[in-house]
């Protein structure tokens, strides 16, 4: 994987996310490493990288014994809470082991907190210590394995990563094994002494959801305390860290066990920057229960929506103090969408995690980051305290897009002198002090891991400015990876673009590409590739095109310009494989047909959520006639919601359901606005069910079909392949890649018996677990069947993980063009022009769906004595409609010779009534997709 430098300069907004993916504490990890700047990838070593961690065998067993010795104590706390007083500690400390036994607790009880045979008040702080020493010994090692030193290396080694800058190093643990995550997510990763060391001023985070970043903190800071029940905790320190944070020009409203409809309201209405809990909590599975007063506790899900209200409204920091942190935090973070929270990991007494909230206020409210607060706050913790792993526990969880929060410089003022001793004040005074303090340590709890629920219906908390752009900006959480000097002349085309300067826009992001064409044929490499990098940016392509467009309607206020959107996944390889599609028609209908087409980019980060929200997006904007797009046929079915009410087309190139629009639960598709140039599954099916029984020679097959039954594509296909598969007389087993137990270690006894494999995943919408699943399947095979495999493992991703002899003539997908079939050589000569190399059939076929639009814009204006006003989204679609009907309406392709690119009564393309079969060869020790069978209109 390439990495480049985004800027010369060091930048203060540097963010470094290392996701685990794959494999265990016995046989190893795999991973991959992204660093950001702002928010935009400038360096991404991706799974192609083999980036790796060694075993660590030892880990679980030692984490599973001081895990336990923790959660021994805090059970016993729950047991005797209705009869200790406000001293009780959330959790066992060796001096609470003892006064439990003067308390005469039996035997039994605490017998996990000390061994047998020995004295609790010595032995139990001794056992204790020694089961934190020894996991964090074994962590240590591990950490100090050359693979950490290699990982660190690659942090350190980027110009903007300065070792005086405060750095989140984010963990994301996605592995397929919940315990491994769990795991992986409480080790003590400060310990990562080869960076740590070095990066100074860094501190490791655990991963939030990727969302849009939210504005930096301002003067004065709105805070939200809320106390809940607190009976039975020691809140000694809570009001000299309120009174610091108001010293420092904070805002703090109070909430004092209130009621359920209280809360809400309160919560809901207020323009809050960071909210604190204080109060009793628990966990639920991957949610959790909060007491809010005596007798009241709510479940967080009944709070969903005033968090979102809040968070509509600038709330940015959330802190909580809870028995199981993570847990709530996961749920809380994925349903609020609060960008940065502060978390306790696991029990530990109230005393340490007041402690922990005063030393990290009294730094952050001096102006010193986030992260750099949060380190020295959690140094600092076992020189104060005698407690096993304590300045383990404070995490910060945080959006890898959020820059860091500063607390704002005018609101930082001189720390008052500490205050001579003096008698309490009011209790209404304490109570504030109180609510404020223990709801920063819980909150922050809450909000870590936000991965799992969905806004509710009508609800969305998607910023979509940053993802969507015609030149204001570089689309956010994409692929694209410039360096100097093209970045430089892309950032000065945009800022040309937003000030309206269009002929200077126009220049640069031309001058880009063609800088970019002379560079990438040097002989140095270090010339070549990142020239090659900046050749396929399809942004600046469309950028350019779209100054272009923008310049001549300012020399000519009349003239017509037509709008269509593309809206596909950024961050895929398919979905930027879609873009070249688009792209390359643009640049050739406004510049040699002088059709003006304006072209927004829309980024749905192959999230159901988000397409819809894009969607929605797209469809409000009146100029927009059509969009092209999504990837996967989920992503289009929601879209379409949105899409169909307000008559907008949908012309897809990739999303090939069978009765796709039609379906209920993707509208209905009442006003006929979706069309695709890609042929259905059921084509798809029929071609590589033909292939193994005629070509193979398999008669009644009996298949093994590793599938997805809940997605909407791998149930739409493995539905057509049983059909299929069945007419032909053959007999199906499936196997569901969704389903946790599905294991990957090896084939299940029936697949074993099969005369061939056919793996149907997903396309990765929402999550890549089924996808990468299928892959393991494709290993675990090794070639010895043959696989039919759906068309979404058409990608060079699939072939970087998997080794030559697993799928070179093992694996076949049917496609729908490739460049090397009879007819396609022509535009295939074109796109190693525009783009350095050879593309594939998301590229043609999005092509031919600008095609597909610009011809129902051009034959709407066919005899209109104003082509402004005539072209409106109901004659594109009408002109679509028709091109099944009625002759020399439809487009003649120009990916492939003698093609006509016209439609049905259900938008489906009439052309492409059968597929290519392509398998994988091997050349130069590099895996690509070739045709089965190439005929005499093939070159050497």
């Amino acid at each position: 994987m390439i990495s480049s430098s985004s800027s010369t300069s060091p930048s203060e907004n540097i963010t470094v996310v290392l996701e685990i993916y794959s494999g265990s504490f016995a046989d190893g990890f795999g991973v991959t490493l992204q660093i950001l700047d702002n928010g935009q990838i400038i360096h991404h070593y991706d799974k192609s990288a083999r980036l790796t961690l060694p075993p660590a065998p030892k880990i679980p067993g030692l984490f599973e014994q001081w895990h336990d010795m923790n959660r021994a104590g805090d059970t016993l706390v729950r047991k005797m809470s209705s009869e200790k007083t406000q001293d009780l500690p959330r959790q066992m400390t060796p001096e609470y082991i003892q006064h439990l036994q003067e308390q005469h607790i039996p035997e039994d009880s605490i017998r996990g907190i000390k061994p047998v045979g020995e004295q609790v008040t010595h032995v139990n702080a001794k056992v204790w210590r020694q089961l934190a020493d020894n996991l964090e010994t074994s962590c240590k090692q591990w950490f100090e394995d050359q693979a950490f030193d290699y990982l660190s290396l690659k942090i350190q080694h980027p110009v903007e990563v300065r070792q005086d800058s405060s750095v989140p190093i984010i963990i994301n643990p996605q592995t397929e094994d919940p315990t491994q995550n769990y795991i992986l997510k409480n080790l003590p990763w400060h310990d990562w002494w080869s960076l740590f060391k070095e990066l100074k001023h860094s501190e490791f985070a655990l991963f939030g959801k990727f969302r849009r970043r939210t504005s930096h903190l301002e003067a004065p800071i709105r805070i939200l305390a809320i106390f809940g029940n607190h009976s039975q905790l020691n809140l000694g320190q809570d009001k000299e860290a309120l009174s610091r944070l108001e010293a420092r020009g904070a805002k703090i409203k109070p909430l004092l066990e209130p009621g359920e409809t209280e809360l809400k309201r309160t919560l809901a209405d207020g323009q809050w920057n960071i909210l604190f809990f204080a109060g009793h909590s628990s966990s639920e599975g991957d949610s959790g229960m909060i007491q809010i007063n005596r007798s009241t506790t709510l479940s967080l899900a009944e709070l969903s929506p005033s968090f979102l209200r809040a968070v509509d409204n600038g709330l940015k920091l959330a802190i909580f103090n809870s028995c199981d942190g993570l847990s709530i935090a996961q749920f809380l973070a994925d349903k609020a969408a609060i960008p940065t929270s502060i978390v306790m990991r696991q029990p530990l007494p109230d005393q340490i995690a007041g402690q922990f909230l005063l030393d990290f206020l009294t730094q952050f409210s001096q102006g010193t980051p986030l992260y750099r607060s949060v380190r020295l706050a959690r140094e600092k913790l076992p020189s104060q305290h005698d407690f096993p792993a304590v300045d383990w526990l404070p995490t910060v969880c945080a959006n890898p897009n959020q820059p860091e929060f500063i607390w704002p410089s005018e609101s930082i003022v001189p720390p008052p002198p500490d205050p001579p001793s003096s008698p309490p004040k009011s209790r209404w005074h304490k109570k504030k002090t109180i609510l404020v303090l223990l709801f920063l340590l819980g909150l922050a709890m809450v909000l870590w891991i936000g991965k799992i629920v969905s806004p509710p219906a009508g609800e969305t908390d998607i910023v979509l400015e940053p993802l969507i752009s015609q030149g204001e900006n570089i689309v956010e959480d994409t692929r694209i990876s410039l360096s100097d000097p093209y970045l430089s002349l892309k950032n000065q085309g945009i800022e040309a673009f937003i000030k309206g300067d269009y002929d200077t826009a126009y220049q640069n992001f031309r001058s880009l590409r063609q800088q970019a064409k002379r560079d990438k044929d040097s002989v140095s490499k270090a010339i070549a590739t990142p020239a090659l990098a900046a050749l396929q940016d399809y942004e600046s392509l469309i950028y350019s095109n779209n100054s272009l467009v923008l310049k001549h309607q300012q020399e000519n206020p009349g003239l017509p310009v037509y709008n269509i959107a593309i809206a596909a996944p950024f961050n895929f390889e398919a979905g930027i494989s879609i873009a070249y599609g688009v792209a390359h028609a643009q640049d050739v209908f406004v510049n040699r047909q002088k059709l003006n087409l304006l072209v927004t980019l829309a980024n749905d980060s192959n999230n159901e959520d988000q397409a819809q929200a894009v969607a929605e997006a797209l469809s409000n904007d009146g100029k927009m006639l059509a969009a092209v797009g999504h990837y996967t046929s989920a992503n289009s079915c929601a879209a379409l919601q949105k899409y169909d009410p307000q008559n907008l087309v949908l012309m897809s190139p990739t999303s090939t359901t069978v009765n796709l629009a039609s379906r209920i639960e993707c509208g209905g598709n009442k006003n006929g606005v979706f069309f695709r140039t890609v042929s259905t599954t059921r084509v798809e099916a029929e071609t590589l069910v033909n292939y193994l029984i005629k070509d193979l020679a398999i008669a009644q097959p009996k298949i093994a079909m590793f599938y997805n039954p809940n997605e909407l594509f791998s149930r739409n296909v493995a539905e057509q392949f049983q059909q299929v598969v069945q007419a032909f007389g053959g007999k199906v087993t499936s196997y569901d890649l969704s389903d946790p137990k599905f294991k990957t270690n090896q084939l299940p006894t029936e697949a074993r018996g099969a005369d061939a494999l056919v793996i149907l995943p997903d396309g990765g919408t929402n999550n890549t677990n089924a996808f990468d699943k299928g892959i393991d399947v494709l290993k675990l095979n090794a070639g010895e069947k043959p696989v039919l495999a759906g068309n979404v493992f058409y990608l060079k991703e699939v072939l970087d993980q998997v080794d030559a002899e697993a799928v070179v003539d093992r694996m076949f997908i049917a496609v729908d063009w490739h460049p090397k079939q009879c007819g396609a050589e022509e535009f295939s000569q074109q796109t190693r022009e525009y783009w350095g190399g050879d593309l594939n059939r998301r590229t043609a076929l999005a092509y031919e769906a600008v095609q597909a639009i610009a011809q129902a814009i051009t034959q709407s204006t066919k005899g209109e004595v104003d082509p402004t006003t005539a072209v409106t989204r109901q004659r594109i679609r009408q002109k679509l409609a028709e091109t099944g009907i009625q002759k020399n309406t439809a487009a003649e392709s120009a990916t492939m010779e003698d093609t006509l690119i016209s439609f049905d009564a259900l938008g489906d393309r009439n052309e492409i009534t059968t597929r290519q079969i392509v398998t994988v060869a091997e050349s130069n020790d590099q895996l690509r997709f070739e045709l089965v069978n190439q005929g005499d209109c093939q070159p050497e």
